[in-house]
């Protein structure tokens, strides 16, 4: 079997299955499992949800500081340097 068959062994099928679900019909869908999905989660999954999104969003805060920590050092270090070339240590 070569590619040719591999990739066209299906065409065309999809359009024979008679789906005809509309746009809205399928968002309505998802819109129904997602209310369903929130009803569900016990508050033992709520708590743990919660403590996740915490933790990321201390992950996010800590990654800003070391990030503007890494700035300060590499200005220090060229002030350092600046300053050794013009006193000729």
């Amino acid at each position: 079997m070569g590619l040719k068959e591999k990739f066209l062994r299906n065409g065309g099928r999809h359009s024979q299955e008679g789906k005809t679900d509309s746009f809205a019909d399928k968002n309505e869908k998802s819109f129904d499992d997602e209310l369903v999905n929130e009803e569900v989660t016990s508050r033992a999954q709520q708590r743990k949800n919660l403590k996740t999104e915490l933790a990321d969003e201390k992950k996010r805060k800590l990654s800003v500081r070391l990030n503007w920590m890494i700035v300060c050092l590499i200005v220090a270090i060229i002030c350092v340097y600046l300053f050794m070339v013009y006193v000729n240590f």
